[in-house]
Parts: structure tokens; C-alpha cells; sequence
């Protein structure tokens, strides 16, 4: 009820005012009135330029849009990266820096929140959708300065933990040795990387999901097959599946499993998309100068296509409440070549990784751990060679069958994201039987000592 409606009540409700008091009464009562609809009409014109504000945009210039829009954006935007630089110290004849000062990593990461809570009248569709990209700038100090990974992530699809989906360009994943590059490689605690475990970006699809206590879970792709960044013309799509349970707290285990189909074409030389280190599936002697033996022989180039590969492996992680980690690996990838058995070749590879942290000791060595690591790839036949690191593609080419490398690291994390790490490897290569003897001086052993300083946020 307005105020000029009460008034007029309440006068009415009172005594009956006498004759002499009538006409004084009465222009009282107008005066509140009219003092009533100058409140009304001020307070109608106050609503009225509230109400125009409220839907009205502001200028540009205005601070409070942008400190607002700021706000908002630092919310839904999160960055990150790595990089690690120091003194690299290989040999002449090796794939590392001959005793230099080098940039040996360095990747940038962008997070976007794009949306949540997406529902179809009252289903839920995605829990949340966001996009990941990586800028690969450098990487085994070499300039890349191209895409890593650029996917938006669907989670929570019909709001379940078993349908989350990834579509963009990702890691593989097979196995445990992937999780190290890209956002993982902040965490390695090596300066190196173990030879063999697959890895590399693809374009595609991928699936994941766990149970609520993760005690199981899976990952699923389905991607070009190709190296290539963006470019499937040649290639069948590949299929990957890993399957993993984390029975106790310190056990994980994992089992993953791969395919591609035809790789290559009569024009362009295969080129698979799981790399092994620095090695991968390609048309055989391609890339190389250097002849192929076989049981003493040269034999010729292979075709450019390869059939199809098969990839089988397993992975054993035991951690002791991050006070001791043992990670164990092992897999076999089945290259078949459209030139028939001569050219076929099965690698096998594995890897042994034991770190130690200082507070198993004491309290005080805290920051610090030490690490010894094991790893190899190979064909392990004396007949039968493959390129097995891409930088040793000038000097020994498809001649080597067994790839090993031994390492020790010691670290001390001064902060969180800033970790200082000395680290010792010695390679070794063997070669098939019956190459020359240029090709056998250049595979002789070598050593590695390296000491840098790895920061992340």
C-alpha cells in the first residue's frame, strides 16, 4: 500500500474534527499529499536510471570492466611450463654436446577453462571442457619452436568417470615413459631420457577413464599413424590401448598394447608415429647413406611402405611412499615390411629405474635423491640391424642391433620448481656382423656428464 493511500486511512479512522479545525485539516492532509507524490515521482525516476545502468555496457575505457574482465580470465587461464639448461659434456663420435654450455629443454603451457556443467534439460552432458596447448620450443637442445600437445578435453561425459575424451593432438599413450614428456617433463629426474619407451604426438581421438578409487582405469586412441605434424595422407590410422590397476597404493601396473596399418606410399618413405628415444618405424635405409650389412653382405634399400606394426608391452611401478620409486618395463614392436621378411624386424625394449630419496637416510639430506637407470632397444640379433637412434643415422645407419645406456643422477630440489642435477651415462652400441670397419669405429662406447639446472611452474 503507498504512503498517500495509509495517510488518507488513518485520517479518515481519527475523530471527526470540529467545523473551525475542518478547513485546516484538510489543507494539511493536501500538503502531504503533495510532498507524497514528489517522493514517488523522485523515487520512479531513481528505479528507472538504476534499471538503464543495469543493462547499459560499459565503455571500454571504464577500469572496472577490465579489472573485471581480468579477473575473470586469470581464473579460467593457467600457465605453465619447464626448461632446463647447464653444462652437457658427450664425446666427438656420441649424440650428445661436446662440453658446452646449452638450453637442453624448454616447453611453455597454456590451460583454459571453456566451460562447465553442460546439461540437456537436467542430464548432464560434460562435467567440464577445457583445451590444453604446448609450445615445444626446445627439445634435446635442438630449436623446435612448433606445436607438443593441442586438445580439448571433454570430462566427465555423461557424467561418469569412465567417459572422458580428448580430441586434438596428444601423447601417445602406451606404457609409462610418455608421462615424461610434454607437462611431464618438469618431473623427470634425469637430465637424459631412457632409451626405448614409446612416445610421440599424434592428431586424433583419445578415451580415458577410471573407477572412483582409481583402482582401474584405461586409455584409448584412435590417430593418424604418421610423425608428421598434421599429415595423414600416407597412412592407415593407429589404434593404442593401455589398460592399468593400482592394486595398493605403491603398486601400479599397466599393460599397453598398439597397431597401425599401412605406412608410406611408392613417393614418400614410411614414417610411424611411436617413437622409440629417438628411433621409430621407417621404410628401411631410408634417411642414411651408410649401406646396411646383413650376415656380412650389402643389401639394398627397402620399399618405402611399411605393412603394418604391432606393439605389445608392460609396465611395473613400485612406490614406497615417495621415499623409494622402482619402475620396470618391457615391450616388443613388430615392424612388418611390405618388402617381405628380409626387411621385417622385431625390437624389444626395456628398462630398469630405481630412485632414492636423501630422507630414507635423514631428515636433513630431505632436497636431495639419487637415481641409477638401465634401459635399452635392440633387435638383439646379430643378422638383423635398424636405426635405433636417428642421430647416429650418418655414421652407423640400419647397422646396429643393440642400443644400451647405463646412468646415475643425483639432484637437490632447492625449491619445488627449481632442482639442480648431476647426471652420469655411458652408451653403448653393437652392431650386426660383417660391417666395415669405418661404421664399427664409430660405434664405439661413449660417455656423458651432464650438469644443469631444471626449473618448472
Amino acid at each position: 500500500m503507498k504512503p498517500r493511500a495509509l495517510l488518507l486511512l488513518l485520517a479518515l479512522a481519527g475523530p471527526v474534527p470540529a467545523r473551525a479545525e475542518d478547513a485546516a485539516l484538510l489543507e494539511y492532509v493536501q500538503g502531504l499529499e503533495t510532498r507524497i507524490e514528489e517522493l514517488e515521482a523522485n523515487q520512479d525516476r531513481l528505479q528507472a536510471e538504476l534499471d538503464e545502468r543495469a543493462v547499459a555496457p560499459l565503455p571500454a575505457s571504464d577500469p572496472g570492466l577490465a579489472s573485471g574482465g581480468a579477473r575473470n580470465w586469470s581464473n579460467r587461464i593457467r600457465l605453465s611450463g619447464s626448461a632446463s639448461t647447464g653444462w652437457l659434456d658427450g664425446e666427438d663420435h656420441g649424440v650428445y654436446p661436446d662440453g658446452a654450455f646449452q638450453i637442453w629443454d624448454a616447453r611453455l603451457f597454456v590451460e583454459a577453462d571453456l566451460a562447465s556443467d553442460v546439461r540437456m534439460d537436467e542430464r548432464v552432458l560434460v562435467r567440464d571442457v577445457g583445451l590444453l596447448f604446448e609450445w615445444d620450443l626446445v627439445r634435446v637442445g635442438s630449436l623446435q619452436n612448433t606445436v607438443g600437445e593441442l586438445y580439448v578435453d571433454f570430462q566427465g561425459l555423461f557424467d561418469s568417470g569412465w567417459t572422458n575424451a580428448q580430441l586434438g593432438r596428444f601423447q601417445l599413450p602406451i606404457g609409462e615413459g610418455y608421462l615424461r614428456y610434454s607437462q611431464g617433463q618438469g618431473e623427470n629426474p634425469f637430465i637424459t631420457m631412457p632409451l626405448g619407451t614409446p612416445w610421440w604426438w599424434d592428431e586424433g581421438l583419445r578415451l580415458y577413464g577410471s573407477s572412483a578409487e582409481n583402482l582401474f582405469g584405461y586409455v584409448a586412441s584412435v590417430t593418424s599413424g604418421e610423425t608428421p605434424f598434421n599429415r595423414d595422407a600416407d597412412a592407415d590410422t593407429q589404434t593404442t590401448l593401455k589398460l592399468f590397476t593400482n592394486p595398493t597404493d605403491w603398486l601400479h601396473l599397466s599393460v599397453s598394447s598398439a597397431r597401425s596399418g599401412k605406412i608410406g606410399s611408392s613417393s614418400t618413405a614410411a614414417s610411424g608415429a611411436i617413437w622409440f628415444g629417438e628411433s621409430w618405424a621407417r621404410a628401411f635405409g631410408a634417411s642414411t647413406t651408410v649401406n646396411s650389412y646383413q650376415d656380412g653382405v650389402v643389401i639394398a634399400d627397402g620399399p618405402n611402405v611399411i605393412d603394418e606394426t604391432w606393439l605389445l608391452g608392460g609396465d611395473v611401478i613400485l612406490d614406497y611412499h615417495d621415499l623409494a620409486r622402482l619402475w620396470l618395463g618391457y615391450g616388443r614392436y613388430d615392424i612388418d615390411n611390405s618388402g617381405g621378411s628380409l626387411y621385417d624386424r622385431a625390437l624389444q625394449y626395456w628398462i630398469t629405474e630405481l630412485l632414492l630419496e636423501g630422507r630414507l637416510v635423514s631428515r636433513r639430506l630431505d632436497r636431495l635423491y639419487v637415481g641409477v637407470r638401465g634401459s635399452g632397444l635392440g633387435t638383439f640379433e646379430d643378422d638383423e640391424g635398424y636405426l635405433l637412434d636417428s642421430r647416429y643415422s650418418s655414421t652407423l645407419g640400419f647397422n646396429m642391433s643393440e642400443y644400451t645406456a647405463l646412468s646415475a643422477v643425483l639432484g637437490f630440489r632447492l625449491t619445488p620448481g627449481v632442482t639442480l642435477r648431476a647426471e652420469y651415462t655411458h652408451s653403448m652400441v653393437d652392431l650386426v656382423t660383417g660391417v666395415t670397419d669405418p661404421i664399427r669405429d664409430a660405434a664405439e662406447d661413449v660417455d656423458f656428464f651432464g650438469a644443469d639446472l631444471r626449473l618448472s611452474f
